[in-house]
């Protein structure tokens, strides 16, 4: 087995580490990632700071860099390739998250309209007039983001801003108070049925 060069104070160099690294020295690359890990825990931790999700994406990126090790050139920043390594992964996941919430604004959306088209549908009405009843039993602040969601058409962001609040609140808030609305209406149809 080759000996890795070091530097003056007696620690192999990240050159040296990565030349090794690259021509199937394990060691090499582990001591790589102790070296690393620190800085691009902290580089992606300050970029995401969802502490486990945050540790998925530092492994993910030493997973990376190890899969295209024969890809780095040796004149370059190592800890800047991982930094930009993790960068690309942060940026991906929150594109991901963003996606994500905006399937969920839609799927509210969808579950409201489909909610008002079966009250509509309803041939006595008795769903419109019970989903209005039990509207007024929510507190005024529901009925009020209710409103703002459903009725105006505002989207989550929208709300957020005018509330003062984040948009994960308002879908937070919005998830029990369908779920209130949904049960409601259920037993006073039941009860008017006589089920």
């Amino acid at each position: 087995m080759p000996t890795i060069p070091s530097n003056p104070e007696g620690e192999a160099s990240d050159e040296a580490l990565i030349d090794g690294a690259q021509r199937g020295e394990e060691s090499a690359f582990a001591q790589l990632v102790r070296r690393h890990l620190p800085a691009v825990s902290a580089f992606i931790g300050m970029k995401l700071p969802v502490a486990h999700l945050a540790d998925e994406l530092t492994h993910e990126t030493f997973v990376f860099a190890f899969r295209n090790l024969a890809g780095f050139e040796l004149q370059t920043s190592f800890r800047a390739w991982l930094r930009a390594i993790g960068h690309n992964l942060v940026r991906r996941e929150l594109l991901r998250f963003a996606r994500e919430q905006q399937n969920l604004s839609r799927l509210e959306q969808a579950q409201w309209a489909d909610l008002a088209q079966a009250a509509e549908r309803s041939g006595d009405r008795d769903e419109a007039l019970f989903l209005e009843e039990c509207l007024g039993r929510l507190p005024e602040a529901m009925q009020r983001l209710v409103q703002d969601r459903y009725h105006t058409g505002h989207s989550n962001e929208e709300i957020a801003a005018a509330w003062q609040r984040t948009s994960e609140w308002v879908r937070v808030t919005l998830l029990p108070v369908r779920r209130q609305l949904r049960e409601c209406i259920g037993q006073k149809m039941e009860a008017a049925h006589g089920r």
